[in-house]
């Protein structure tokens, strides 16, 4: 069995941590991630799917705690010195992500979909220019490889890699 799935890494992030959560999920990690949802709520998810919070709420770490929930407090405002702790608290290496396998807007699983099914969900020239695309059964996202994904894999790629270069935010 492969190292990444071995660790079953199950995330909750709060309200504070939509950049984080879209970052993780990005990485293959099951993440939930809500705007607006009630504390109690909170606890209840994470106690029934056996999740670990990541909050940067003082009050919610303290009552994490008086419940026994799992969590994690981040105390950087900036998503990638937050993705760096959460990286070196869990002892997560790139080997252990399932790279651009979930979708970063609602967390579903990407399934693989023929390009003539979304050949009017995407802009002409993705069409013309990709074969390769995902989509999102939950949601209706549909992926593709850009020059956004070469980014995106350049700064997690620093963080899981151990660089100190934190000028992103």
């Amino acid at each position: 069995m492969e190292r990444g799935i071995e660790l079953n890494l199950k995330f909750f992030a709060d309200r504070m941590l939509g950049r984080l959560a879209k970052k993780l999920r990005i990485l293959g990690f099951d993440t939930l991630y809500f705007s607006d949802i009630p504390k109690n709520e909170i606890f209840r998810l994470c106690k029934k799917e056996d999740r670990i919070l990541l909050t940067r709420d003082k009050q919610i770490a303290k009552r994490a705690w008086k419940e026994k929930v799992a969590f994690f407090f981040l105390k950087s405002d900036k998503w990638y010195s937050q993705l760096k702790a959460v990286k070196d608290r869990f002892n997560i290496s790139l080997e252990d992500c399932l790279l651009f396998s979930r979708c970063s807007e609602c967390n579903g699983f990407l399934e693989h979909i023929d390009k003539e099914k979304i050949k009017n969900k995407i802009p002409e020239y993705v069409y013309l220019t990709n074969n390769e695309f995902l989509m999102c059964p939950k949601c209706g996202k549909v992926y593709w490889r850009g020059t956004h994904t070469e980014n995106i894999m350049n700064d997690l790629n620093k963080i899981l890699r151990g660089s100190n270069d934190e000028s992103r935010t």
